[in-house]
């Protein structure tokens, strides 16, 4: 019965979503999706965009409940049946009297799994963009995916179900008709194989030389980031004096790309872009106890970006200690064992000490390390964790805090060991409801 009530309650907020659409038929709609990277570049193409037309974009939604609710501007409290009632009472008097105005509306498209509700084709029966971003492809939500790969290999099969999420990511470009832009990541072979079906203009973004608009070089540190890139045989520059890290390079890339098609001149997109802020729990730096240095990517974690982070780690690190609170990477489905095996590989050659939280890396990631005698601890409560952190840290670490968002909540970590406890505002979930989240989680 719930199920049939929650499949009710999305197509009634879906139908009037629609409806709510078609108040502003003229505006341009610019799809995002992606394993990683879609709300870093949804707000860097929100800032490129706001000197050309009113923008509206979807915070904190990019399901199929998130993007109807945000068309409609209305948000969720706490996601109880409580709320969600509220929510279906409130839906027809914001379309009676909701009449905000926008020229370009930003989405992010996020898919769960190859069926409806949360694939793609659900998605695109809500809104239907003008614009496709396609950013990347990895293992995100690769356990629902299972069922459509045969192969029992370990490398094999997780070539074939990346294949596989590829395929219904890039439905969205499909779906942009011939007068549209389809943006596509050139350097990712799962999606670059499939430009061939698209019947849009399609405008490709990559490191290698192929691509339209093409990644020349990325540098970063603590004092700065820099991009250099090519589009039609024009040289540009981009220079921030904050710290951005290598997959930046790509958001960044997309966001001046999107910009170009519709219209935004490479200069006045740069321009823009010297007031983006990174998103909360990914990769924000604060100063930490004992003379710290944290690197908050609590926010979520996928096999890619964690490779990507730890990377980072050692690159900013130099010869200071390398510390990496590290929890479980979710939702990885019959990959969830070669990943975080994987996972220990990449803290050995990365890092200098580890602590874990969560039962995938307990099972298999501690294991690998305890054998090659490897300075790591697990901590089944974040209580103990914190305690131990707190009174343990070797002094000017840089130390790296990263996750995935269900139950973990690695968040309460940064948090302990802030040395201002006024920058824990900047930190990822914030409010009342992710509050009692985390005090009834271990």
């Amino acid at each position: 019965m719930k199920k049939i009530l929650s499949r009710l309650a999305l197509e009634y907020f879906r139908l009037l979503a629609r409806l709510q659409l078609w108040k502003n038929s003229s505006a341009i709609i610019i799809g995002i999706t992606g394993s990683a990277g879609k709300t870093s570049t949804r707000l860097a193409l929100a800032l490129i965009l706001a000197n050309k037309g009113r923008v509206k974009h979807s915070s904190h939604a990019n399901s199929e409940s998130g993007i109807p609710l945000n068309i409609l501007g209305l948000q969720p409290t706490n996601y109880s049946f409580l709320d969600w009632f509220r929510l279906i009472l409130l839906a027809p008097f914001r379309l009676i009297f909701n009449w905000e105005r926008f020229d370009y509306y930003i989405v992010e498209m996020g898919i769960d799994s190859p069926l409806p509700p949360k694939n793609m084709h659900y998605l695109l029966s809500i809104l239907r963009p003008h614009v496709a971003i396609i950013l990347n492809v990895d293992l995100v939500h690769g356990h629902t995916f299972d069922h459509l790969v045969k192969d029992r290999d370990p490398v094999r099969r997780r070539q074939k179900i990346t294949a596989e999420i590829a395929k219904e990511k890039m439905r969205l470009a499909r779906a942009i008709n011939p007068t549209g832009v389809a943006i596509i990541n050139l350097d990712q072979q799962e999606l670059s194989s499939q430009i061939s079906s698209v019947q849009a203009r399609v405008l490709t973004v990559g490191k290698t030389a192929r691509a339209n608009f093409r990644i020349l070089e990325y540098s970063y540190s603590l004092q700065g980031s820099s991009l250099r890139f090519s589009y039609q045989n024009q040289e540009y520059s981009l220079h921030l004096n904050s710290l951005f890290p290598a997959p930046f390079a790509y958001t960044f890339a997309f966001a001046i790309a999107a910009g170009l098609s519709l219209g935004v001149s490479p200069a006045n997109a740069l321009k823009a872009l010297q007031k983006f802020v990174s998103p909360r729990g990914r990769l924000r730096l604060f100063d930490g106890l004992n003379k710290t240095r944290l690197l908050d990517s609590s926010y979520n974690a996928s096999p890619l970006a964690m490779q990507e982070n730890l990377l980072l780690l050692t690159k900013l690190a130099g010869r200071h200690h390398r510390l990496a609170i590290i929890g479980d990477m979710r939702e990885l489905g019959m990959q969830t064992k070669l990943a975080h095996k994987q996972l220990a590989d990449w803290l050995l050659k990365y890092t200098d000490e580890v602590f874990l939280f969560g039962a995938a890396v307990k099972k298999y990631t501690l294991p690998v390390l305890v054998a090659k005698h490897f300075p790591v601890l697990h901590f089944t409560q974040m209580s103990d964790l914190i305690k131990y952190s707190q009174q343990n840290l070797v002094p000017d670490s840089l130390i790296l805090i990263k996750g995935s968002q269900n139950t973990l909540y690695l968040e309460r970590a940064v948090e302990a060991l802030l040395l201002n406890p006024k920058d824990s505002q900047q930190l990822c979930r914030r409010g009342s409801y992710w509050d009692r989240l985390r005090s009834l989680t271990p």
